[in-house]
């Protein structure tokens, strides 16, 4: 089954289509690997191309230090934008160019309106584990963030419980929607 919507994942995301995927993310971190790998096959000087917003500082951490040695072997860059990390560095780190962006959505968001980095490249958005990001009270920070984003793959990691709120917030950040799940 895993498998299954692995390949269905990514053979609907060549092709142009945005996601949304119920499971449990931490289960697809090759996939959201693969997927980038896909998106970013190569470095390229300026703005990002990939952005994956978690709801907690550990996750992101967790996905970051799991894609490193991936990204050194292509010579892509990757930089953490977490809520206890220091605001001038990650801002400065942004400034020098990378290829994907891993973060939390307030930190993204302050970073993004001090003009850290612009997101007229980007290639995808993800927002993993999106029930609890608006559980938290953050689904303002997802929406300055979606709201400015240029037309580009977006894929939402949804766990399971799905509110209504979340699915009414699907019409505004993706059209058309394909669904998988588990």
């Amino acid at each position: 089954m895993k498998e299954e919507l692995e390949i269905e994942a990514r053979k609907l995301f060549k092709s142009g289509k945005s996601l949304v995927i119920k499971a449990d993310f931490s289960q697809y971190f090759e996939l959201l690997q693969q997927l980038i790998i896909d998106e970013i096959p190569e470095p390229r000087e300026g703005s990002p191309r990939g952005i994956i917003l978690f709801s907690e500082d550990q996750l992101a951490r967790d996905f970051g230090d799991y894609i490193e040695a991936s990204f050194k072997k292509h010579d892509l860059t990757s930089d953490l934008i977490i809520e206890k990390g220091l605001r001038i560095r990650q801002r400065n780190d942004l400034y020098f160019g990378t290829e994907l962006i891993i973060g939390t959505p307030k930190r993204l968001c302050e970073l993004y309106y001090q003009n850290g980095f612009n997101i007229g490249e980007l290639k995808f958005f993800m927002v993993i584990d999106i029930n609890i990001i608006f559980k938290k009270g953050l689904r303002g920070y997802v929406s300055r963030i979606s709201e400015s984003l240029p037309k580009c793959k977006k894929v939402i990691f949804e766990s399971a419980g799905k509110e209504d709120v979340v699915k009414a917030y699907y019409s505004e950040f993706i059209f058309p929607i394909k669904r998988l799940s588990e």
